[in-house]
């Protein structure tokens, strides 16, 4: 694998897993915040944790692409 590819590789990974996260977490905070237990909604916090992660292995490389076009200049 080229150098290029782990880099991409890398910014899909890291994006996804952030997302995940991101998505998961602010999901679990509302259902504590509504006054529920996050075990009885994990179903709903696992759909959106894996959109987030989709969504971020998606843009993780469009933005590797933009930050490194402005470097370039």
């Amino acid at each position: 694998m080229d150098l290029e590819s782990k880099g991409d590789l890398k910014w899909t990974l890291w994006s996804a897993l952030i997302s995940f996260a991101a998505f998961a977490g602010v999901t679990a905070t509302q259902a504590v915040a509504e006054g529920g237990d996050p075990l009885e909604h994990w179903g709903v916090i696992v759909a959106l944790g894996v959109i987030g992660g989709t969504v971020g292995g998606l843009v993780g490389p469009m933005i590797r692409g933009i930050s490194l076009r402005f470097r370039k200049r």
